[in-house]
């Protein structure tokens, strides 16, 4: 199930978050109002969601500033410095804050634990929230928000690792919370792996999110809760198809499908006697969402996709044998209200080879046949865009499959269409990621389809491989990189218009509104020993960059350079950015945190760094936090029983 870095924007795991970097409760109402159709689309000075829809198009028809013509002159606006990488899109929102009145801020996550709300015009800090612990999660930051109006205020929607948020968005006080899982703070991946990657969607007073386990001895799910107090309202378990739905006087607040009753807090019989909920509650590693879910308001219906079932015939193990259960590795519907589905399809019974969904479905028309038909398209990582009838059943043939797929490359486990493609004017726009061999990535990698018949418009090699969504506005596609690049292509031709500097290969979409494109930075996982090369970068202090077009209201003049580090002295010689250190003792920050500047680095005063292993131990080193193996032998426990340390990791005795 190896992923992309921000699938939703989220980081690649294991050997992919290596190669991509050596390649470079109090119950308020928190919904009164959320009756019916989603929110209306956000206005050109808003990308309130990720994808900027509900029907995540990824792209922004009313910009009118940063056009093929202006592109090339984008410039850095300013930098804000997290303490750890930021793979989530950033959401931008109009927000009045206290005694400031109507502003436009940036919504991010960064896996330093904290949800930031950035002023947009320049980057200052109007509130932080800190997510509570989840040690398990190998992706705890890699959805996004989406900010919705709610009684004349608006309120935030966000994740971090297992837990649901609702948040004021002005103020950042929290409202409610639930956990996709038992809500234990202490618990490592050896223990429990629940993480919330989706990035939530709203619609008819609830609130959808998938469930990962990341290949760990659990299993995942899809969810709804009531948009106004977190409580649950049903739960979709992908390996048996059943809808577990809380009577109306249950105030569900912990839930996932392999869990005890006693370990989620439930009556005794809740499994027994609530609709649905009877479903075989092995941990078997299935039903994992990664993906995002979209919305069709008419019909009353979610579209996700989920990532592949581990298999195997060894009657040991608490693996299914082949085939997959049938929701897995799988495009499907889900009714809104009930969590029951409409129809489900994929493109293969057995995967041997981690072909799994993790792009957002898109929602859109297509002139095919010679009729308008109302589709949902997606990536899967073997190298297919496939668009289907939002009603499943194709109408030319009577069965559910694809009106059409087009195979752009090979793909394979690391490979493929892991990000989400953007769709406008008639087009689909999307990159690839590595394939199957890093030393031979396979090119080209940036694509442009005709949306009605999947015939490519145009490729391109230049950017390389990529597993971040792509964002466009009129004329501009923005596609990512391995290398910490953001292109810019004419989205006509493919003809490349500008390249910004990220400072951090890219798992993060951007954001584009009003002249301005916002960004975060970084790859990688946690998860497993903190000592691997993938969760030591998942540490390292990575910005949330904004870029706008020179000259231009707010914008600087010229580039500034800024790379967000207050202990380095930025300058532009007109061709190239240099740095020298800022003077020992200058007052620095990162995130939340301050300190003080040392030859050129932040060194915090008050850094704590948590344990997140029974096998390893945190140390400081000044600006984030390292972790050392505990000797081998080490008790520890493991979800199925006691073990012992050996290289790092939880081995059961």
């Amino acid at each position: 199930m190896n992923r992309h870095p921000g699938i939703t924007r989220r980081p690649v795991r294991g050997t992919l978050a290596c190669a991509a970097l050596l390649l470079l409760a109090g119950v308020a109402a928190c919904s009164d109002a959320d009756r019916g159709a989603p929110g209306p689309p956000s206005n050109a000075t808003e990308w309130r969601w990720l994808g900027r829809s509900p029907q995540r198009d990824y792209f922004n028809a009313d910009e009118t500033k940063i056009t093929k013509e202006s592109a090339p002159r984008l410039v850095t606006k300013w930098r804000f410095l997290t303490g750890g990488i930021v793979t989530a899109q950033p959401v931008v929102a109009n927000v009045d804050l206290p005694g400031e009145g109507t502003t436009s801020v940036v919504y991010i996550s960064s896996w330093d634990g904290n949800h930031y709300a950035l002023r947009a015009a320049d980057g200052t800090l109007a509130w932080s929230f800190a997510f509570k612990p989840d040690p398990g999660a190998s992706y705890p930051a890699a959805g996004s928000a989406a900010v919705e109006d709610v009684a004349g205020r608006r309120v935030v929607y966000v994740a971090g690792g297992m837990t649901m948020y609702c948040l004021d968005a002005a103020t950042g006080d929290k409202i409610w919370e639930f956990d996709a899982g038992s809500g234990c703070q202490e618990c490592d991946s050896s223990v429990e792996r629940n993480e919330i990657e989706s990035s939530p969607v709203l619609f008819d007073g609830l609130v959808y999110f998938g469930m990962d386990v990341n290949d760990g001895a659990g299993k995942g799910g899809f969810y709804a809760v009531d948009a106004r107090t977190g409580a649950m309202r049903w739960f979709f378990d992908l390996e048996s198809g059943s809808s577990c739905r809380p009577d109306a006087g249950d105030d569900v607040r912990h839930f996932d499908g392999y869990h005890t009753a006693a370990e989620l807090g439930l009556p005794a019989d809740f499994f027994a006697t609530r609709p649905g909920c009877d479903f075989p509650r092995t941990a078997n590693t299935c039903g994992n969402v990664w993906s995002s879910a979209t919305i069709d308001p008419e019909r009353g219906l979610l579209y996700t996709a989920s990532s592949n079932c581990d298999t195997d015939l060894d009657p040991n193990t608490p693996l299914p044998s082949p085939i997959m259960p049938p929701y897995d590795e799988a495009v499907f519907a889900l009714d809104t209200a009930t969590g029951l589905p409409a129809w489900v399809w994929r493109p293969r019974e057995v995967d041997a080879e981690d072909l799994s969904f993790g792009a957002v479905p898109n929602l859109f028309e297509i002139d095919y046949a010679g009729e308008t038909r109302e589709v949902i398209g997606v990536g899967n990582k073997d190298g297919n865009y496939y668009v289907l009838d939002r009603d499943g059943v194709n109408e030319l043939t009577g069965r559910v499959e694809p009106y059409w797929a087009k195979r752009v490359v090979e793909g394979g486990a690391i490979g493929g269409l892991i990000a989400s493609a953007a769709v406008g004017e008639g087009k689909i726009l999307f990159s690839t990621a590595v394939g199957l061999d890093l030393d031979n990535p396979q090119l080209p990698a940036s694509w442009a389809l005709d949306r009605s018949s999947g015939d490519v418009l145009w490729s391109s090699s230049v950017s390389g491989p990529s597993y971040s969504p792509t964002s466009a506005v009129p004329g501009v596609a923005f596609m990512g990189s391995l290398g910490g690049i953001l292109y810019a292509y004419d989205s006509d031709d493919g003809t490349p218009l500008v390249q910004l500097n990220a400072r951090g290969p890219l798992g993060s979409a951007p954001s584009i509104v009003d002249g301005s494109l916002y960004l975060g930075s970084g790859t990688g996982e946690r998860g497993g020993n903190p000592t691997r090369i993938a969760y030591v970068v998942s540490l390292i202090p990575s910005p949330v960059n904004a870029f706008c077009v020179a000259g231009e209201d707010g914008c600087p003049e010229t580039e500034t350079c800024d790379d967000g580090n207050a202990c380095t002295v930025d300058s532009f010689n007109g061709t190239s950015c240099t740095a020298s250190n800022a003077p020992n003792g200058t007052a620095c920050a990162i995130g939340v945190d301050t300190g003080s500047c040392d030859a050129g680095k932040c060194i915090l005063d008050d850094l704590v760094c948590p344990v997140v292993s029974q096998c390893s131990e945190p140390f400081s080193v000044g600006d984030s936090c390292r972790y050392r193996d505990k000797p081998d032998g080490t008790a520890c426990t493991a979800r199925r029983g006691p073990g012992q340390c050996l290289a790092g990791n939880c081995i059961r005795s």
